[in-house]
């Protein structure tokens, strides 16, 4: 017997995601503020952050940064590490879990991240209404990350990128406790560029091993999931 499916139109891949959002800068007057392991980077503009966003388009669930900092206090670097964004409290300002305890951050840039399939599964914690309200560090459980196949059509905003040492973490109170010493890490994972911005391919994504990374500058990227 022929296990070949039958083409029905609709059925081969999730609704299309589109991203248009690209680095953010932090800019002169961002501020990073910690307390109980849970930091507030506050950036100097709107951020175009949300974890409950319009039909078609993927929530931010995840946040990496580059540029630089200075004043770094307590243990780990934000610079290169990927962190669940715990609560977006306004149009300027995130939380994520951190053993940070100081930073100066106006040289930062927000790196909005995504993992295929890039919407909460049916058993996430994020699932029925994402936002979240933390008193206190660890606890709470982590989202549903999943692998898929993916068609990428790649706008000058975001790029792919893989991490081929196998290191990387997705840092919140339920990870760093247990890595070692229980600190955010001090040495940020690898992570290469496998599909450029502007480009178009198909793609494995898993997260933390391969994702999507804000890149570049104002466009629009799509992508569409194969079930």
């Amino acid at each position: 017997m022929s296990t070949q499916k039958l083409p029905v139109p609709g059925l081969d891949f999730q609704l299309e995601q589109s991203i248009t959002q690209f680095v953010i800068p932090a800019g002169g007057g961002a501020t990073y503020a910690v307390a109980n392991n849970i930091a507030t980077i506050t950036f100097n503009a709107a951020h175009g952050l949300t974890l409950s966003p319009a039909a078609g388009t993927p929530p931010n669930y995840f946040i990496s940064f580059g540029g630089s900092t200075s004043g770094l206090t307590g243990n780990g670097i934000l610079v290169g590490n990927i962190f669940r964004i715990l609560t977006i409290p306004s149009t300027t300002a995130i939380t994520i879990y951190s053993t940070i305890t100081a930073a100066t951050v106006t040289s930062l840039t927000g790196i909005p991240v995504f993992g295929a399939p890039f919407t909460a599964g049916i058993n996430s914690s994020f699932a029925g209404g994402p936002s979240q309200v933390i008193a206190t560090a660890g606890g709470y459980p982590l989202p549903q990350i999943t692998g898929a196949w993916v068609n990428a059509l790649l706008g000058a905003n975001c790029n792919v990128q893989y991490n081929p040492d196998n290191t990387a973490v997705i840092l919140d109170g339920a990870t760093t406790p247990g890595l070692a010493g229980g600190f955010t890490p001090a040495v940020a994972p690898v992570y290469r560029v496998l599909g450029a911005a502007s480009a178009s391919d198909q793609f494995w994504m898993s997260a933390p091993d391969t994702m999507v990374f804000a890149n570049g500058t104002t466009a629009t990227s799509r992508f569409s999931v194969i079930e």
